[in-house]
């Protein structure tokens, strides 16, 4: 029969192995999934909209935040700029497809477009025609869209905020 000292010894020993584990993971560059490496210069975003578009600023604004991005209405260095936002139905059958589609644009503080006028799009399929589950499929979309935009945003490097080379 193990001893006292026997179990915190063998306990010992499985959150060394676990740390050690986990450290050379992390070592690696892994990163778990659902984690957006962000460039540094990209915090904090302004938000510009060229349309009304207060729901989706406010989803984008809280998804953001989760993975530690600030959108803000304020002053900033660079700029999300919103160029239109469109909801379109489509009824097929007894379903309806509801699109969200996007076109957005991110300026760097020399007022250089990085991502030049993108076209975001999701979809969702809906089978109650009632306004609630309508706007509730709105909201998913909005969300999903938050995270298309957290996406590409992943892909900003600093160098793509700095003022171009030969100026």
């Amino acid at each position: 029969m193990p001893t006292s000292a026997d179990i915190v010894r063998t306990g010992l020993w499985r959150s060394l192995t676990v740390g050690l584990l986990l450290s050379l993971l992390v070592g690696c560059g892994y990163q778990l999934k659902g984690q957006f490496r962000l460039a540094e210069g990209l915090n904090p975003l302004v938000w510009q909209s060229q349309t009304d578009a207060d729901e989706l600023y406010q989803t984008l604004r809280g998804t953001f935040a989760l993975y530690g991005l600030v959108l803000q209405t304020g002053p900033a260095d660079t700029l999300l700029r919103l160029h239109r936002e469109t909801y379109s139905e489509v009824s097929l059958d007894e379903t309806i497809i509801l699109t969200l589609e996007i076109e957005w644009s991110l300026v760097n503080p020399y007022d250089r477009a990085v991502i030049s006028r993108r076209i975001s799009r999701v979809e969702s399929r809906l089978t109650e025609d009632d306004d609630e589950a309508r706007e509730q499929r709105r909201q998913i979309l909005r969300n999903r869209i938050a995270l298309l935009v957290l996406d590409q945003l992943e892909a900003v490097t600093a160098d793509d905020l700095l003022p171009e080379a030969d100026e």
